[in-house]
């Protein structure tokens, strides 16, 4: 029976590699250097407590997945993984078990992060140490992976306008709208996925004429609800975990399921984590991301299969990336003696990686961000399940949205503060 790695492809004949790699095993070798190699631990950063707790189960459980399918053994080195909770993604505590994973448990690299307060806050720390981190949560600041990128520092899930510049073009060229209103929980990755929308569907042709932001653990939607506009075409969003549950619960409690169309201009209140709890009232909006666990390719079937055996439920997004970004460790360790032992070697590896991953191509750009496809989502019933259905598929989207890189940062960045827009 085939895993879900088995169909992780690497872009190597596999009946090659797999003879080439039991010879090795029979030898009791490393397939990169012919010695067994170092143990290797992997820190993960995941905010098990508080609004994304649903966030952190899936990178938890998609790196547990990966590590349990390959049997431990990264290219001949044993792989443990170090987990701690990052507490409702607050920078100062994040940084705090940062520093606990890397100079008492002393690990090699860190995988996780949700928020982009909580990237930001270890991005300079991790450079200091040399310690690879590959963000697989939704931390999307684009100065993560632009003129402040770092050499240890990667992304395996999307920058901020990334997904959401995709998502606002199609929406105003396929559900015909023209005036837009933003909803996002009050923080930086929100903010600047929600300000990429606006930027992509103004240069569409559309206007966003009304901006509301409410702060993260709102507990009752209701006023910022009613405060919506009732002229507009469509209500894009960016309201993340928990909160956003409650927030298209009262949007269809409110009576605007249906009169205004419901877009995520990424994928916040849509993942797949959050649907159950949602129900009803989620069905019919609309979302872009990178993954989505209804992709029709042989390698997401089977690791959508083996995740639903394992876990009882569909992967995420976050657990998508997870899984992808130990696929990236383990191939680059393929090339390299180790992570510690030989960081320049395995550093260049993981630059080079390329994957044919549950979401189709994988790879990086040069400055560590990866480039994947998007895809667009509706909300329906999936036989007993609600789940997003692929609609639409863009190709191979980076983070400078197609355009050179020198070209794309030279314009102005884009904003974080509320008021630039629909003014």
């Amino acid at each position: 029976m085939k895993t879900s790695r088995d169909c992780l492809k690497v872009g190597f004949p596999a009946l090659i590699l797999f003879a080439f790699a039991s010879i090795m095993m029979v030898a009791g070798l490393s397939p990169a250097l012919g010695a067994p190699g170092a143990p290797i631990k992997i820190g993960v950063l995941a905010p098990s407590t508080g609004p994304f707790a649903s966030y952190a189960k899936d990178i938890v459980d998609g790196a547990q997945h990966y590590v349990d399918e390959i049997r431990r053994d990264m290219a001949g080195h044993e792989v443990t993984l170090m987990v701690e909770d990052s507490v409702e993604t607050r920078p100062d505590v994040t940084l705090t078990k940062a520093r606990k994973l890397v100079e008492l448990d002393h690990v090699d690299a860190l995988v996780g992060l949700v928020l982009s307060s909580a990237a930001l806050a270890v991005r300079d720390y991790v450079t200091a140490q040399k310690v690879p981190l590959i963000i697989t949560g939704f931390a999307v600041a684009e100065d993560l992976t632009m003129e402040k990128a770092s050499p240890y520092v990667f992304r395996a899930t999307w920058s901020s306008a990334q997904i959401p510049a995709a998502m606002a073009k199609w929406v105003r060229q396929n559900l015909k709208v023209r005036t837009a209103t933003l909803i996002a929980t009050n923080s930086v990755g929100p903010q600047e996925i929600l300000m990429a929308f606006a930027r992509a569907f103004e240069e569409a042709g559309g206007k966003v004429v009304q901006e509301i932001y409410p702060p993260i653990g709102t507990a009752d939607m209701a006023p910022f609800i009613a405060a919506i506009r009732r002229d507009v075409d469509v209500v894009a969003t960016q309201v993340v975990g928990a909160d956003g549950v409650r927030f298209v619960k009262q949007y269809d409690e409110y009576g605007l399921k249906g009169k205004i169309p419901l877009v995520d201009a990424a994928v916040a209140f849509t993942d797949v984590t959050l649907l159950p709890a949602e129900g009803e009232s989620v069905v019919g909006t609309y979302n872009a991301q990178a993954y989505i666990s209804t992709i029709n390719n042989p390698q997401n079937r089977a690791f959508v299969q083996a995740f639903r055996t394992k876990y009882k439920r569909d992967p995420g997004a976050p657990a998508e990336a997870t899984y992808v970004a130990l696929a990236a460790i383990h191939q680059a360790l393929k090339e390299s003696r180790g992570i510690k032992e030989d960081g320049p070697k395995f550093l260049a590896a993981l630059r080079k990686v390329k994957l044919d991953a549950p979401r189709g191509t994988f790879r990086f750009d040069r400055f560590q961000n990866v480039i994947s496809d998007v895809h667009i989502g509706k909300i329906e019933h999936v036989g007993n399940q609600v789940l997003p259905r692929v609609v639409a598929t863009i190709r191979d989207v980076d983070q400078f949205l197609g355009m050179n890189s020198e070209e794309y940062m030279k314009k102005p960045r884009l904003p974080t503060l509320k008021g630039t827009f629909g003014k």
